[in-house]
Parts: C-alpha cells; structure tokens; sequence
C-alpha cells in the first residue's frame, strides 16, 4: 500500500538540492539551422514555434538544448514510455537531436505569453492541505464530528486509527461484511482513491477523549482487558495497522460492538471467540477501562501545503518555475494537462527518475492538480 512506505518517501523528499540525478548534456552544440528542418515533423503536436496548441502536450520553444536532448535520449532508450515520441526519435543520431533542441532552445520561448486574465496569486501559507479530504468528509462530521472525534456517545471516534484499519472498515461496510446500510449509501459514492484520502484524513487527525467515560469499573476491566492487549495494545493503543485504537473511544460505543461481535451482526470469527464468554458486567467494565485510557495520535505526516510542494519543486525548476539550470525544464507557463500527466507518471514510477519519484511519491491527485494549475499560470 502506498501509505506503507510513508516514511521512506519522506526522507528521499527532503534530499539537499545538491544530490541530483545525472543528465546526459551531450556536449556537442546543435545546428539550430538543420534543427529547424528536422523539426517540421514535430509541428504537428508540439507547433511551428514550438507552442502547442493540443491539451496534454508540452511547450517546447525555449526549454534549454541540454534538456531538450537529455528528454530525446530519454525516449530512445525507454526512460520516458511514449509511443508517439519513441517512433519519431527512434532512427534520429545524436547530432540530430543536438540540432532539434539548439532549434527548439533558439525560440522565444512559450513562457513570454501574456498572462491569463483569470490567473490565481501565488498560494498562501495558511492553506489547508485538506481542503479537498474535508469536501469529501462533510457527509461524515454529523456522525464522526468534523475532525474526526464523534461527540456522539453512541458513534465510534475515527481520529487517530489507523488508515489501514479504516480502508478495511470501510470496505466491509461496502461489501457487506459490516451490515449498516446508512455506512454503505455513505460510502458508495466514493472512488477507491478517495476513500484511501479519508482514511489518511482521519489517521493524521488529533484524537480527543472519550464522549462518555462509561458506568463500568476500569480497575476491574484492566484485568478483563489483559487478552486483548496483543492485538489492541497494552492501553488500548493500537501498534498493528490491521487492528483499531481502543484507548479513548465512548463506552456506549465499545459496549455496542462488543454485543455485535458476540451476536453475529458484526462478522469476525476471532473477535467472536474472544468476546463470546464475557458476561455482561465485564463488557460494561473493560468498555470503561479502554474509554479512560488517553489516545495517542499516530506519528503521521501531514500533507503539504501547496507553498510548501513549490518551494520543493522550486529547488531544482527555479522560482515559480522559471528554472535557470540547463538541466531542468521550465514549468512556468507550460501546458496544465501535460504537468499533471508528467507529474502522475513520475508518481506511479512510468517515468524513470529516482529523485523525481521520491519527489512526487506523497502527492495525492489534488496535490498534483494543484501544482499543474499553478505553474502553468505562472510566467517568467
């Protein structure tokens, strides 16, 4: 799962700007002249003047002749999968992509355009990177509280539980598994994607303490409790992914669920066997025991923020996207759906590039849209 190796992309994000992937400059210098005649074969797609004017693809006029051809190499050797471009590379020498990017690199560039009349301000500091994830969840906050801590006694807390433990919960209720037919009309609306968004939403949330701490006997549940600690936790505080936070939830709502597991209505043959002996009065006291136990939050790293995505992309693409090393291309002014098709292949690894990937491994689909938007609005 992609959250699993939250913490490895983390690291490789944050990379110093020195550690950059190598690139190819191929040293020769172009002949913008024989460029300009190999490059009748790309107006088609990329435009006369390098500007296209087809949704998806890349403006090319004005990106520097090292980039240029470093891209070329990269799809006559595979590390950009585009059939498209692999056929119209595939018999060029390097003299000839050398030629087509001085060409290319020659050109005013698309970046010089007039700005659009619409165009957004640079993003503000304060933005809420879950912006889009609170969209999806309003339906949920009158049960679950907007942030995920139920005020409802009877309705279960999801803030700080575990992503993979909510995915999974989710998907019973959309499969069955769990019967609540109110869950299933919630949920089914839902793409697979935003239901892993929510999830994440609610794990990185703060969770508050139980609702109602309960009318039964903590001392006597801790030793009711003593069973359950190897799944849920010594204090009810969850290690295991797969398995939820006890530690803080409402008694009403841990009473119910204990009843459903014993009865069937929630179906888990383990949590049936457990539970299936416990007498009424113990139900009562380790449900009061787990409400009084404090939750801890989950040691989740929030999303960024879209000042703080630019500032990384920044490093390597130069302010707003106006780059100044030969090596990395120019983003300001550059086609939306073009970014955000680059920025999704490098996300899902289609694109080869390490840094790249590491880069753009945290980033949701709002994320990405986001930051297409932005550049392509940008200019120099």
């Amino acid at each position: 799962m992609r959250r699993q190796v939250l913490l490895t992309a983390i690291a490789l994000s944050l990379v110093p700007i020195a550690v950059v992937w190598a690139i190819d400059t191929a040293p020769m210098t172009g002949d913008a002249t024989a460029g300009k005649a190999l490059a009748a074969g790309c107006a088609s797609c990329h435009g006369s003047e390098g500007v296209s004017a087809k949704t998806g693809v890349p403006h090319i006029a004005g990106q520097s002749a090292p980039y240029l051809v470093a891209a070329l190499l990269a799809y006559q050797g595979g590390g950009r999968k585009d059939d498209d471009m692999q056929k119209a590379v595939a018999k060029l020498s390097q003299k000839d992509l050398a030629d087509i990017a001085a060409y290319y690199a020659g050109l005013s560039g698309f970046n010089t355009r007039p700005a659009d009349a619409d165009a957004k301000p640079a993003p503000a500091a304060e933005e809420d990177p879950f912006a889009a994830v609170r969209k999806l969840t309003e339906k949920c906050a009158s049960c679950h509280g907007d942030d995920g801590n139920a005020s409802v006694a009877a309705n279960p807390g999801l803030a700080g539980q575990h992503d993979d433990y909510l995915i999974a919960s989710m998907q019973a209720y959309l499969d069955g598994t769990r019967d609540d037919a109110m869950m299933k009309a919630s949920l089914k609306s839902f793409e697979p994607s935003q239901i892993e968004d929510i999830a994440y939403f609610y794990a990185a949330a703060i969770p508050a303490a139980a609702a109602a701490p309960g009318k039964g006997d903590p001392l006597a549940g801790m030793a009711v409790a003593a069973p359950c600690a190897s799944c849920h936790g010594a204090d009810g505080n969850s290690s295991d992914p797969k398995n939820p936070r006890l530690a803080g939830l409402s008694a009403k709502y841990l009473i119910a669920a204990i009843e459903q597991y014993k009865d069937g209505t929630r179906k888990h043959s383990v949590m049936h066997d457990k539970v299936l002996a416990l007498r009424d009065e113990e139900v009562k006291n380790v449900a009061a025991y787990y409400a009084s136990k404090e939750a801890q939050a989950l040691p989740i790293r929030k999303p960024l923020t879209l000042t703080e995505w630019t500032a990384r992309c920044d490093r390597c693409h130069g302010v707003k996207g106006n780059s100044a090393d030969p090596r990395f291309p120019v983003l300001a002014g550059q086609d939306k759906a073009y970014l955000a098709k680059v920025m999704a292949q490098y996300h899902l690894g289609m694109r080869e590039n390490q840094l790249m990937f590491a880069m753009s491994f945290l980033m949701g689909k709002s994320d990405i849209d986001k930051l297409a938007d932005f550049y392509a609005q940008q200019r120099r």
